[in-house]
């Protein structure tokens, strides 16, 4: 039955990024799904820690979670045009994969982990934004980003870091974390020099 589930929810993300290909360009369907896979996997996080929706819906969206890592992953995988993001890309699927074996031991850590894919939301608008050569909200989604991507992935994620820790179970979020403080540094260092 899990297996259905897992290849329904990748024939899911086949069909949602191959009718989002409209364009000349795969980064768009990959971004687009992005924020598709965004919206849906933090949404659910929020329901289920605010007891709006049961484990068993969650568990579904945690399928859907896993079906958009396994399609990705196979879209880094062969198209070329994006090979420059396919290592990360692998390394940040790779730890969100192991946060999906996580969710039977410990749902509410895991959904409130998924909260950090809000960030990922203004981070895609960023993007389709700048493409579409729109300064004004590329600023406005580039300042969001910075902002959501502070609260739900450093503040969040540094609070369930502090939680597992008492509970001696650190590894994965501590690389996770780590990933996140990195990325923020950089960000910041942006920030930082746009400013000047």
């Amino acid at each position: 039955m899990v297996v259905n589930y897992i290849l329904f929810n990748v024939f899911i993300n086949f069909i949602v990024f191959h009718s989002l290909n409209t364009k000349n360009d795969i980064n768009y369907p990959v971004k687009k799904n992005s924020l598709i896979h965004a919206f849906i996997a933090s949404l659910g996080g929020i329901l289920y820690l605010t007891n709006l929706i049961s484990f068993h819906i969650q568990e579904l969206v945690v399928y859907y979670s896993l079906g958009y890592i396994i399609y990705d992953v196979l879209i880094y995988t062969l198209y070329k045009e994006i090979k420059d993001e396919r290592n990360i890309t692998y390394f940040h699927h790779s730890l969100f994969l192991f946060g999906i074996l996580y969710y039977y031991q410990e749902p509410k850590i895991y959904s409130t982990l998924i909260l950090s894919e809000i960030s990922t939301i203004p981070l895609n608008l960023r993007w389709l934004k700048k493409q579409e050569g729109n300064v004004k909200w590329t600023k406005i989604y580039s300042y969001l980003f910075y902002f959501s991507f502070f609260v739900f992935r450093v503040v969040n994620c540094t609070n369930i870091l502090y939680q597992l820790i008492n509970l001696k179970k650190k590894c994965l979020i501590s690389i996770f974390s780590g990933l996140n403080y990195y990325w923020f540094y950089l960000m910041t260092k942006k920030l930082i020099k746009s400013l000047r």
